[in-house]
C-alpha cells in the first residue's frame, strides 16, 4: 500500500502559526522605523533652528546680549527657542535651546557657545 502524500492539519496550523508571526515581527519592525526616523527628522530640524538662532546671537553686539523665550518658531510653530546667557561674564556662555513635543513629553536640543567683548 503507498503512503498518503500531503499534509496534517496540525502541520499547516503550526506554518500558518509561524507565518503570522513572522509578518508580525516584520510589520512592528516598519513601524518602528517610521517613528524613528520621524524622530531623526526632528533632531535634524531642532538643530537647524538652533544654528539659525546661533547665527542671530553672533550678529548681537555684545552689550545687547539677553535672554529670550521661550518663543515659537516663525516657520515651525511646534518647536520654541529658548536663549540664555550668563551676565556678568566675559566671555559669556550662550545656550540655545530649540524645545518641541514628542508622543507627550518635551525633548529638547541645546547649543552653547561663547561670546567675548572684543
Amino acid at each position: 500500500m503507498m503512503p498518503k502524500k500531503g499534509f496534517t492539519l496540525l502541520e499547516i496550523l503550526l506554518a500558518a502559526i509561524v507565518f503570522s508571526a513572522g509578518v508580525v515581527a516584520i510589520l512592528w519592525a516598519f513601524s518602528t522605523g517610521i517613528f524613528v526616523s520621524s524622530d531623526v527628522e526632528n533632531i535634524d530640524l531642532a538643530l537647524n533652528i538652533a544654528q539659525a538662532k546661533m547665527e542671530e546671537v553672533k550678529n548681537t553686539p555684545f552689550a545687547g546680549l539677553a535672554d529670550s523665550g521661550p518663543t515659537a518658531d516663525a516657520n515651525f510653530p511646534r518647536f520654541s527657542t529658548t536663549v540664555n546667557v550668563a551676565e556678568g561674564q566675559d566671555p559669556m556662555r550662550v545656550d540655545v535651546n530649540v524645545a518641541w513635543s514628542v508622543k507627550g513629553s518635551q525633548t529638547s536640543v541645546v547649543l552653547t557657545t561663547l561670546a567675548a567683548n572684543y
